[in-house]
């Protein structure tokens, strides 16, 4: 399930059904139940099953209350009366690393909703409007618990495989360096392995991308201003992060990210890149649609940039045509559209029509 309607699922479902996610490592699992917490307007309680004893579960003696109510009592951790006493989303992380007694003690707090002892006698429950999500690492390549069938059967178990375009969605929004944007979605294949990668060696994957970027940052790095010229430290910081390959087929692209072309120079330099854009195999065209599609989101054009547009849109396949008209139309940007749609109308009608007629022969 990708990024969006896993995000669309969460948000449907009562407080009182938990929610396990499974998916590989580094692929955004935390980010959607922080996405989640912040949807619902409500507090994000993380909870790591791997770090936790027993006691941090299900809580430890209670000596004093012991004496005072004649029976055994427990001082439960201080996330649980939490998510008690106020409503919050309760993550559960790692579970599939905890011991047997901190999954038994989860089991409790998924199956019953309740732990230990209140000051009452009476097990503590959680907050009707707290919701249990758990997210766990799945498959042969982790050293993990098996998941017990009866704990399995209370949550929603959905297997969490977010798509590049989830990705490139979220780089572009939480201000991932947009050489980095560029690079993936030029190159996918570097975002993450797509095959098994052998034991031991370093690979790329989601989360690493992020944090080479954060380090980036730190170190005062634009990419595009570095282009035709990486930084001397981009290859071998990249290494640590993304693994050997990657970060060698990054720092070639910044070499020349020069020659890359921009939504902008579709716009305003048409003559200059005109020649080259002919030339650009289909998947090349596709990246800058969506550049395009990104600049249309915050830029009003005018009246020359729509003509240049209009010529770049000439020289696509009626696929191509369909995705760059569908972006504009999907940006909300009624003045673009307005402007854009007036060149290319007759144009998408017989782009329409030609796969209708196609449509109709295969059936």
């Amino acid at each position: 399930m990708d990024a969006s309607t896993l995000t669309s699922c969460l948000n449907a479902f009562p407080a009182s059904q938990a929610v396990l996610i499974r998916g590989d490592h580094g692929i955004g699992k935390s980010q959607i139940v922080q996405q989640l917490a912040a949807m619902k307007g409500k507090t994000l309680i993380d909870v790591r099953a791997s770090t936790m004893q027993e006691g941090d579960v299900v809580g430890y003696p209670d000596i004093e209350k012991i004496k005072t109510l004649g029976m055994a009592c427990f001082a439960l951790p201080a996330w649980y009366v939490r998510a008690c006493k106020e409503p919050c989303i309760l993550f559960l992380d790692e579970l599939n690393r905890g011991l047997v007694g901190v999954l038994n003690g989860m089991f409790q707090v998924v199956l019953d909703r309740e732990l230990g002892n209140g000051p009452d006698g009476k097990p503590m429950r959680l907050h009707p409007d707290t919701q249990v999500v758990a997210a766990v690492n799945w498959g042969s390549d982790y050293t993990v618990n098996e998941m017990d069938p009866a704990l399995l059967s209370r949550f929603w178990v959905q297997d969490f495989k977010p798509s590049v375009q989830d990705w490139l969605a979220w780089a572009k929004a939480n201000g991932i360096d947009e050489v980095i944007v560029d690079f993936i979605q030029n190159h996918p294949n570097h975002l993450r392995p797509t095959k098994a990668v052998e034991p031991g060696k370093k690979a790329p994957d989601q989360r690493a991308w992020a944090m080479f970027n954060t380090t980036l940052r730190h170190m005062g790095v634009d990419l595009a201003e570095c282009g035709g010229s990486p930084p001397a430290l981009l290859y071998p910081i990249g290494m640590g992060f993304v693994g050997v390959e990657a970060s060698a087929a990054l720092t070639d692209f910044v070499k020349n990210y020069q020659s890359i072309i921009t939504a902008e120079d579709i716009l305003t330099n048409w003559k200059r890149v005109s020649d080259k854009v002919k030339d650009l195999p289909t998947e090349k065209k596709l990246a800058i649609i969506e550049k395009v599609k990104d600049n249309c989101k915050v830029t009003k054009w005018n009246l020359d940039e729509v003509a240049n547009l209009r010529r770049f849109f000439d020289t696509l396949t009626g696929e191509c045509k369909m995705s760059l008209y569908n972006g504009v139309l999907a940006s909300g940007n009624t003045a673009n559209l307005t402007a854009f749609h007036g060149l290319v109308k007759d144009e998408i009608m017989t782009v329409i029509n030609a796969a209708q007629a196609v449509a109709k022969k295969t059936k």
